[in-house]
């Protein structure tokens, strides 16, 4: 327990909010027409600012699923979303790293001529092979964590089960709901190959109540095998974190990831992208994307290519003529978008348009609700006492990274204080301090 601070008490950690979710399923999936996107453009710097390895240049023609760049960290190789030429290299704000940052345009010749596919894999191929393709095809976590992978599989032991999170927790969002709904035999196929990726021997897929169409048909495309259930879990936030699921479905806790209690978690969106690749070798060259919110009048979901702009794909929609507020994914987790002039990366999986409320704080009543309600089991109050005394030690102690920036304390607190946007301040500043000391 040396350098951290007891805790004596035992968080809620959760809540039932209001999901506004049948807003974007009153209508249609929509697949937007390829020939409304003039140009794409894809990010040449990863989250960890190191440039991408890239393999074209302009002039040179791709087709849909060329591979034209690689993430250097983890050798994440990312696909051409259309056929046409590569014109230039531009900067452009990149809203994942909140900077501006080269880009790679390529102009769309409007005939969305494909590459040959992504090597197949048979189920009964070896873990290393079915790994090996994983990697191959840039398959990341789409639920927005965009983490290659291949590398939770990469020489894991001990896994007993691969937990399939379709819960989408946040306000406004369906992707996962329509996706599950729509491809509910492609997430099984995917976990499968998922569970024998990691030779566990069981597979749970994951949903919220009251999802009756999603849960049926995912239950009728598991029937067949034995050793995968469809779970239902409570509506409350944030129930798709995974320490927050894990917990819900397995009562136990971990140090710092899943697989030490012998568990992998992956998004269903994902599940489908590993069917995608290894069954019919496809990489991920669009993806289903939430356009809501209370400021459009026409939500849905809508299938786009990956590096759109968000410009492209908001002139699909309705939005109020009033004062809005753009957020890249939910209305807990995301932070305002300075503009509609960003791409969309295979991470991506909403824009939520709000309408502009302005709330006046008022200081701080401690009524202890934001800890009260923490699914990490932190103290806000006490962090951001310790952030505004730059006080780094108690920062530490006080396991300030430990933050997931879900939402819930700003949601909570009567006062209307931004604890959120001043918890990710404090872990700035936390990790600006502790890079300065290495």
């Amino acid at each position: 327990m040396e350098g951290k601070v007891m805790k004596l008490f035992q968080t809620v950690g959760r809540r039932k909010i209001p999901g506004y979710k049948s807003m974007s399923l009153e209508r249609e999936l929509v697949v937007l027409d390829p020939k409304k996107v003039e140009y794409v453009y894809f990010p040449l710097v990863a989250a960890n600012n190191v440039p991408l390895e890239v393999f074209v240049k302009e002039g040179d023609k791709v087709k849909v699923g060329t591979k034209i760049a690689l993430k250097q960290q983890f050798s994440v190789p990312l696909f051409s979303s259309v056929s046409g030429t590569v014109r230039a290299i531009e900067k452009r704000l990149d809203v994942t790293t909140g900077r501006p940052c080269d880009h790679l345009v390529i102009k769309n010749d409007f005939k969305m001529t494909k590459e040959k596919p992504l090597k197949k894999v048979e189920l009964d191929a070896s873990k290393e092979d079915i790994v090996a393709a994983i990697k191959e095809a840039g398959i990341v976590g789409l639920g927005g964590a965009n983490f290659p992978t291949w590398v939770k599989y990469n020489n894991v032991k001990d896994i007993h089960t691969i937990l399939i999170n379709a819960v989408e927790c946040e306000p406004y969002l369906t992707t996962d709901y329509v996706s599950c709904s729509l491809n509910a035999a492609k997430v099984i196929s995917g976990a499968r190959y998922l569970q024998k990726a990691a030779g566990a021997s069981k597979v749970i897929v994951a949903i919220k109540v009251k999802k009756e169409q999603a849960c049926n048909c995912l239950k009728e495309a598991a029937a067949p095998y034995p050793d995968i259930e469809v779970r239902e879990v409570p509506d409350r936030y944030p129930m798709g974190w995974e320490r927050t699921l894990i917990q819900t479905i397995f009562k136990k806790q971990y140090d710092k990831l899943p697989s030490e209690i012998g568990v992998i978690v992956n998004n269903s969106t994902t599940a489908i992208a590993v069917h995608d690749a290894l069954v019919e070798g496809s990489p991920i060259v669009s993806r289903i994307v939430t356009v809501s919110g209370n400021a459009v009048k026409n939500a849905a979901n809508i299938v786009v290519p990956v590096g759109i702009l968000a410009e492209t794909v908001l002139n699909e929609f309705e939005v109020e003529e009033k004062e809005v507020v753009l957020l890249v994914g939910g209305p807990m987790t995301s932070n305002p978008a300075k503009d509609v002039s960003f791409a969309l990366t295979v991470c991506h999986g909403a824009l939520t348009l709000l309408e502009k409320v302005v709330y006046r704080p008022v200081a701080c009543l401690r009524c202890g609700s934001c800890t009260a309600h923490c699914p990490a089991g932190l103290q806000p109050i006490e962090i951001l006492r310790a952030f505004e005394g730059r006080d780094y030690e108690r920062l530490e102690k006080l396991e300030t990274l430990r933050c997931v920036d879900c939402g819930l304390c700003s949601y909570v607190c009567p006062s209307k204080i931004e604890v959120t946007d001043m918890m990710k301040k404090a872990k700035t500043l936390l990790r600006v301090h502790q890079s300065r000391k290495k």
